[in-house]
């Protein structure tokens, strides 16, 4: 986004030289420097979208948010319809929203995320990301909507997809497009283990004993053996068709590669029972209470 800028202001009036010294100095990471310009800059020339959405990159940066998101507001006051533009304040709200979302400030960010989005509708990233702090939320079916959005305008992303494959108890009458999309994506990465994956529960959510869904979980885990979810599932598929041994074997290797998963020895507990291993599954159902507790 530097160079863009620079480009529209090759050769500047007076009036910008300091924008110019100010995106310079943000690149390279002069963060008190770039403030300086910047501010100078604003004062010169309030009108200057292009300048306030500078300052709001680079008082996020200085960790300012207020300013930062104030900053981005004058901005879109002067928008001018700048493509540009418009691509610099979304990842500024990207940018800031991705930070929200790992502080689980879902609702800010949700927040931030709706107003980014009505500049930039089809954004892939912005509609994703407002997907997830939905999921945050537990505003199940808006997050469904929007990574089934996501996947529309960027068929390859990974992250709707494993996104939709925690969520499909929530997909009620999405579940076919879900599984629609997912047999798109498996079919276009035959190598990836998480779309065998992914591809597999979505089966499963319609049918708990699908051989197709065996055969991909068996396939996901060939690719990838070190994928808890991956043996889980098959586990628990396995145990569904009374095969209690390779059942067993495929939720000790779950319980080994993520141990602090409960949902494992849950099924590992069952599994022992029907073996007839009483101690190993009264093991296992301590082991599934200790980490279900609200102190764990």
């Amino acid at each position: 986004m530097l160079f863009l800028l620079l480009l529209l202001f090759a050769d500047p009036p007076q009036s910008t030289v300091l924008l110019k010294h100010g995106l310079v100095a943000l690149q390279r990471g002069d963060l008190a420097e770039a403030r300086k310009d910047l501010e100078q800059a604003s004062a010169a020339d309030q009108r200057n979208p292009y300048i306030w959405s500078s300052l709001a990159e680079t008082y996020f940066r200085l960790n300012n948010r207020k300013d930062a998101l104030s900053a981005a507001a004058t901005a879109e006051k002067f928008d001018d319809g700048s493509r540009v533009l418009a691509h610099a304040l979304g990842i500024f709200y990207f940018n800031y929203a991705d930070t929200l979302l790992h502080e689980e400030q879902f609702t800010e960010a949700a927040d931030l995320l709706t107003t980014a989005l009505k500049h930039q509708p089809d954004d892939a990233q912005l509609t994703v990301a407002l997907g997830v702090a939905r999921y945050g939320q537990r505003r199940f079916d808006e997050a469904i909507a929007l990574f089934l959005k996501t996947i529309a305008l960027a068929p390859d992303a990974q992250q709707p997809y494993i996104f939709l494959g925690k969520m499909l108890d929530q997909a009620g009458g999405h579940l076919a497009e879900i599984t629609a999309d997912c047999e798109r994506w498996a079919a276009a990465n035959p190598q990836s283990a998480i779309a065998q994956l992914v591809l597999a529960k979505a089966l499963l959510a319609s049918d708990s004993h699908s051989e197709r869904a065996l055969d991909l979980l068996r396939k996901s885990i060939a690719l990838d053996g070190k994928n808890w979810e991956a043996h889980y599932e098959l586990g628990v598929l396995l145990e569904g068709k009374h095969d209690y041994q390779a059942a067993a074997t495929e939720l000790e290797a779950s319980a080994a590669l993520d141990p602090k998963q409960a949902m494992p020895h849950y099924h590992l507990a069952r599994v022992y029972d029907r073996l007839g291993q009483s101690d190993r599954a009264k093991s296992e159902r301590e082991i599934h209470q200790r980490l279900t507790s609200p102190a764990h």
